[in-house]
Parts: structure tokens; C-alpha cells; sequence
């Protein structure tokens, strides 16, 4: 590996970047998560031009996702967890989904990311949808394999929502007539393919001009 592509490492474990909170990246290469962040601006926005994932959240998704493809990784089949008539904690229905497709570090590390962001009022007033009817919002926890290989599962919340109990981001619903939607795919990335694929991905990032905020948690 270049030891250029290795110099520095994340310290925080969590960051949110254009609505997706990224998680488990504490020690990891900048270059590594610099180049997941590349990926989902640019799998984002296709999915933004080909759908609107408020009111299209499935067509939106299979693009999004399926946009990691082009850029050396390896897909899994998506998951969908769909409640028309949903009540309780959209926390423990979110874990409830994703538990099977990650490893228990990535759990942990999720859940400490969403206490961080939960805990923070101001950060939690620039997430789209908070406030409103609808509400979108991504999940991408990060994990390394033993062998160097990077793997990820992105994931895609969407609520239509008419009550909410507390101020938080993941709220315990207390209307049953509430809709959730929440859309799972892993997805892995050989190390190989993660130096072949980078100089490309960030070059079309930068050419796109993709403007994006990014806050450390």
C-alpha cells in the first residue's frame, strides 16, 4: 500500500455529511474514507437526478445503491423493511433491520454515533425533514476486514410521519398511522479496487463541483 495513501487517519468515529451519518471511521486512513465519502456524493447524486427519494424512496434507492457498481464495489442484495402503519422507536426498528448485515463493532458504533448527533441540537436543525412531514435520512456504517477489504451498508430512512414523542432524530412514534420505509444493501470493496477506482472517483467529484457540508461527532 502507498505510504502516502496511509500518512493520516480519522480521529473522530463519526462525521455527518449531506444528511448520511458515517460511523466506525475513527483510525482509518483520510484517503480510505475520503474515498467512501466520493462514492456516496456521487451515488447520491445520480439517485437525486433519477428519483426523488421523499416521494420515490424505492426507485431512488435501487439507483443509489446500485451506482456503487461503477466504482469497484461489490453488491449484496437490498433489503426492505416497510411499515404502512408504523408506531414505537424508529431506533430499535432501524437496528432490528440492519442487525443481520453487521458486525457487532459496526452496531456499536452506530449507536454511539446517533447518541453524539442526537445530543446535538444545533447540528440536528440542519438534517432536511427534522421538522417536516416527510423525513430522510442515511445510515453508512464502515468496517475493515481482516484482510484489508473495506465493507459498508448503506441504508435509507424514510418516515411520513403525523406524531412524535420527543425533539429527537430517531423518535419513538406514538401514531400508528405513521409510515416507515427503511432500505438495506452491503456492500464490500477489495483493497485493490479501493486504490484503482480512487483517483477516478475523486477527479468526477471534483469536475461535478458536488458541494457538500460535513460535521465531526
Amino acid at each position: 500500500m502507498d505510504n502516502d495513501v496511509v500518512e493520516s487517519v480519522i480521529e473522530r468515529d463519526a462525521l455527518m455529511t449531506n444528511n448520511i451519518l458515517l460511523t466506525g471511521i475513527a483510525g482509518q486512513a483520510v484517503a480510505d474514507i475520503n474515498f467512501v465519502k466520493n462514492c456516496i456524493f456521487l451515488a447520491q447524486h445520480g439517485a437525486d437526478g433519477f428519483a426523488k427519494s421523499d416521494t420515490q424512496p424505492g426507485p431512488w434507492f435501487d439507483y443509489y445503491s446500485g451506482k456503487f457498481w461503477s466504482m469497484g464495489w461489490q453488491l449484496a442484495d437490498p433489503v426492505e423493511f416497510i411499515k404502512p402503519q408504523f408506531s414505537g422507536s424508529l431506533k430499535e426498528a432501524w437496528f432490528k433491520a440492519a442487525r443481520p448485515y453487521l458486525a457487532s463493532g459496526q452496531i456499536a458504533h452506530v449507536q454511539a454515533g446517533l447518541e453524539k448527533l442526537e445530543s446535538d441540537a444545533g447540528l440536528l436543525t440542519k438534517i432536511a425533514g427534522v421538522s417536516g412531514k416527510i423525513f430522510g435520512f442515511n445510515i453508512v456504517p464502515i468496517n475493515y476486514k481482516s484482510n484489508g477489504d473495506l465493507e459498508m451498508v448503506v441504508s435509507h430512512v424514510r418516515m411520513i410521519k403525523l406524531g412524535v414523542t420527543t425533539p429527537y432524530l430517531f423518535w419513538t412514534i406514538d401514531q400508528s398511522l405513521s409510515q416507515l420505509d427503511i432500505r438495506i444493501r452491503r456492500l464490500e470493496i477489495k483493497r485493490r479496487d479501493v486504490d484503482a477506482f480512487r483517483k477516478n472517483v475523486e477527479e468526477e467529484v471534483v469536475a461535478r463541483a458536488l458541494k457538500f457540508s460535513e460535521y465531526e461527532l
